[in-house]
Formats: C-alpha cells, structure tokens, sequence
C-alpha cells in the first residue's frame, strides 16, 4: 500500500472549526427495489427518500435509444430538488479496441457535460494474469498504460468545463494501481472514487486503504461486506451497512477528516472470491502486505463469530438475489445508518430543498 504522506496536487484536507454540511447519496442505473420504475420516477424516488446526490450508473440504454430519453427531465427535476447528478462513464478498458472505448466514454461524458454534471466516474476490468487484446499478448502493466491513454482522451474535455472524473477502485485494481493512475494524471481532472467493498478481494484492509487515499476521493460508493472462509481463501458477500463487518465509524471518522463530503451508497451482487491460500494467487498481487492480510483474517473472523451467533446468514444463504422488498429495506437501512454515524460524529447532512411524501424517507 502506497502511503501519502504529504498533500498531493488535487487532494483535499480536513477544514479547521465546523464541519460543513455533507451529502447522502444514492448510485443506481434504476433505483433499488423499484427497479421498474422509469428514470424520472427513479429521481423523484431518492428525493423522496432524503438523498441529496444520485449517481448513474449510466445511461448507456439513453444514448443508444434503447428506452425514451428523458434525461433533460431528470437533470431539471434534479436541480429543482436541489440534487447533483453525478454519472458513470462506463469502462475505461482495457480490453476492446482503444478507438470505440475512448468514443464510447466520450459520447458519455458530453452527453453529461449536456446535462450540467462535473463529477464522473469510470471503471475498469485488466486481468492480473495478462490478455491477449488486438492480436497481442498485454501483461498487467501494459494493460494500465492503455487503461491511462483512455483517461487521458478525456481530460481536455473535462478541463475545458470543470468537470472531474474519478477513477473507482474495482475489484482488479488494487488501491496503490489506482492512485498511481490518477498520479500520472492532471490533478485538476483526475481522483478516485472509493468502493469500499472492492479492496477486500485484492487483499486490502478498506480501513486502512480509506485512511491512505482519503484525501484524494472525491467520490465514494458505500456498502458493507462479510468474508467467507472457503477452501481457497474468502469469499465476499455484500451487506447493508452496518449488517457487515466493517467499522464505519472508523471509515466515516477518517473520510470526514480527510475533506470527503459525498457518502453514496451503492448496492450491487457482485461476487467474488479473494483465494489468499493459492501461493500462486500471490504473483500477481505484488502490492500485498502481510498487516492487511492480517486484517483480512480478523474480517474472516467476525464473519465466522456473526454466524455462530446467528446474526450472519451461512453462506448456503447468499446464492439468491435478494427480492425487492428485501432490496429496499437494506437501502434504508444503510442510508439511516449512515446518517446515525454522520450524526454522532459532527456532520450536518443536507435535505433536498423538495421532499415529495416524506413518508419513508430518511430526512
């Protein structure tokens, strides 16, 4: 894990005396639970819930006419709310041909500039082991040298109108490739947006990863996990916030010092394992240290310890999507978590300037 150890171009740093007011957010391509409903529906939904910033995921279906666009309505709806809108761009490779890629994520972010959005976010998907790509074999280096052209395509657009783009840490980046990416690039485009949830299948400790990179995130993408001891390592299953493992006092206290204002939580079923008792496995994560695969191992533990006292599901239990009430309820519990903790410790938390029912929602 790479350590700052000083203010970076383009980090933020805590502000002496009051806290200003932060911001609950929600990141979804349709809003969970509810996913039938139209994106319009979907905005008036989170306002509805509390949530002062909706992040999207994409508009990909938008773009390509796959349903109605009415976008310009949702950023309208948006601003009369007083929400931001903040968009994923996709992902910045680096397999598919460099040429579509950069045009794809372009066409994105312009058609999010449209919309007066200035806080973006991309993804990736490199393979440690190496891929072929173009005819040609890419070793994991050469794989993040292509994945920083495609950033840098969009940096003078982004420049040119005072936008930001973050770069999520996935789960095949480890956090010390991400902020060497953003490094290498213009500090006044370029950040990270924290998923906490990621770092554990390259073996990182998110407690420790938030406190290094805090002062560079300008985006985060919250949930909770649990670690599963199988036979050749963990396996990760996501959970509302404050139903897992981790401490969120700690990693909100230490976001919150570092400047961060945005808590955006985001619920997806992405499974994956962390196979920490393959030796070969370890070839390929040269990043790892043995204190944060310590703390991996106790993240296994609590795990464990929940079961037992039946406050974890077994893993037997985690195969099935969960259904939409059931999505629904972990939304509102993170997000009221969330605000418990945001609370104890200081913050003020923005309302949308419009609720609409105020019957479930969180302000």
């Amino acid at each position: 894990m790479t350590q700052i150890t000083e203010t970076l171009p383009g980090s933020r740093s805590s502000l002496d005396g009051e806290i200003p007011a932060v911001r609950l957010g929600i990141q979804f391509t349709r809003y969970p639970g509810m996913e039938q409903l139209p994106l319009p529906d979907s905005l008036r939904q989170a306002v509805d819930d509390g949530f002062t910033l909706v992040v999207l995921n994409n508009i990909d279906a938008e773009l390509a006419g796959g349903v109605a666009d009415t976008l310009d309505e949702v950023a309208a709806e948006a601003r009369r709310a007083g929400v931001e809108l903040q968009l994923g761009l996709g992902c910045a490779g680096p397999a598919g041909d460099p040429a579509a890629v950069r045009a794809d994520l372009r066409r994105a972010l312009v058609r999010g500039l449209e919309l007066g959005i200035t806080e973006f976010f991309v993804y990736t998907r490199s393979e440690r082991e190496g891929l072929v790509e173009q005819g040609r074999f890419l070793d994991h280096a050469a794989q993040l040298r292509l994945i920083r052209a495609n950033l840098e395509s969009l940096a003078a657009d982004a420049l040119e109108h005072g936008a930001r783009i973050n770069v999520k840490t996935h789960e095949d980046l480890a956090s010390a490739e991400v902020l060497a990416l953003v490094q290498g690039l213009d500090p006044a485009v370029f950040g990270i947006g924290l998923d906490v949830a990621n770092l554990v299948v390259r073996g990182e400790d998110p407690h420790a990863v938030a406190n290094t990179l805090g002062p560079m995130v300008r985006m985060t993408h919250l949930e909770d996990l649990v670690l599963f001891p199988v036979p050749h390592g963990y396996r990760r299953r996501l959970r509302a916030v404050g139903e897992g493992v981790l401490d969120w006092d700690v990693l909100l206290g230490g976001l919150l010092a570092a400047g961060v204002r945005d808590f955006t939580l985001e619920q997806h079923r992405g499974m994956f394992d962390t196979p920490v008792f393959d030796r070969s496995w370890f070839r390929h994560e040269p990043h790892l240290d043995a204190p944060e695969l310590g703390q991996l191992a106790r993240l296994g533990v609590l795990t464990h310890d929940g079961v037992a006292r039946g406050d974890i599901p077994p893993l037997t239990g985690w195969d099935d999507d969960p259904a939409p009430a059931e999505r629904r309820r972990q939304l509102l519990h993170s997000a009221a978590t969330l605000r418990r903790i945001l609370n104890s410790i200081g913050a003020r938390i923005a309302a949308p300037a419009t609720i609409l029912s105020g019957e479930e929602g969180l302000s």
